[in-house]
């Protein structure tokens, strides 16, 4: 039933049952996706990669395997675009469907500096929104063109505000003072020597997400949990009302 509403709204019957799968299993394979659904597995390549660009499959890698995610249904009225109607009644059933996977928290896992650019880019999914965020130093690996001449400009074209506690360095407060004037974001220090040994990122957004990022292992994670998503943002504004 599910499924024909998804093909009334504009996916096609395999591009449904795949979403579907994914929806049911929180994270799977290529394998394990053939095993679910019955389809063959240059269908599901194909099929993966046609949902890849509508926007409701990501991509990852866990335990050195790719896997992949279904995004959240409430992705799916952008992404197809048509038939708004068929969207709606479709829509209880399958966030009722996400729901029964929220006791456990929802995590990507992304390799190499392109899975690095993957939390970045999730974090401009949340216009209007507030990024907090924990970062070391040195700060980032990724290139200039990309963070200075794209990340930056979008998170403000997108309105996105973020608020960052980092360690008090030299370094940190010369960029500071550039993101201050270039990118709606405001800093406060730690002088604490174990703060400055802190070599990985923590972005908290979204309502929901917590971003972790080692630039030393150019890995990426993204968790997807209200109550590690509350817990993370209670030590954040309690560290920064301690901090002037």
């Amino acid at each position: 039933m599910i499924s024909k509403k998804l093909q009334a709204a504009g996916l096609s019957k395999k591009e449904a049952d795949i979403y579907l799968a994914l929806l049911e299993l929180s994270e799977a394979t290529i394998a394990q996706l053939v095993k679910k659904t019955g389809i063959k597995r240059s269908t599901v390549y194909e099929t993966i990669e046609l949902l890849k660009r509508r926007g409701l499959v990501s991509q990852g890698r866990l335990k050195k395997r790719t896997v992949f995610y279904a995004e959240s249904p409430k992705k799916i009225p952008e992404a197809l675009e048509a038939k708004k109607q068929s969207i709606e009644e479709a829509m209880p059933e399958l966030l009722s469907l996400m729901n029964l996977l929220d006791k456990k928290p929802k995590i990507k896992y992304f390799e190499g500096l392109e899975g690095v650019k993957e939390v970045f880019e999730d974090t401009l999914q949340y216009p209007d929104q507030e990024i907090l965020t924990l970062f070391p130093y040195p700060y980032i690996n990724l290139s200039e063109d990309y963070f200075e001449g794209y990340y930056l400009p979008e998170r403000v074209k997108r309105k996105i505000w973020a608020r960052a506690i980092v360690p008090d360095t030299a370094a940190n407060r010369e960029f500071s003072k550039h993101q201050r004037e270039n990118a709606i974001t405001t800093t406060k220090f730690v002088s604490d020597a174990a703060f400055k040994i802190f070599d990985i990122e923590i972005k908290i957004y979204g309502d929901n997400k917590v971003g972790i990022i080692s630039y030393k292992e150019d890995l990426g994670l993204i968790i997807e949990s209200k109550k590690i998503y509350d817990g993370l943002k209670a030590i954040f504004e309690t560290m920064w009302n301690l901090l002037k």
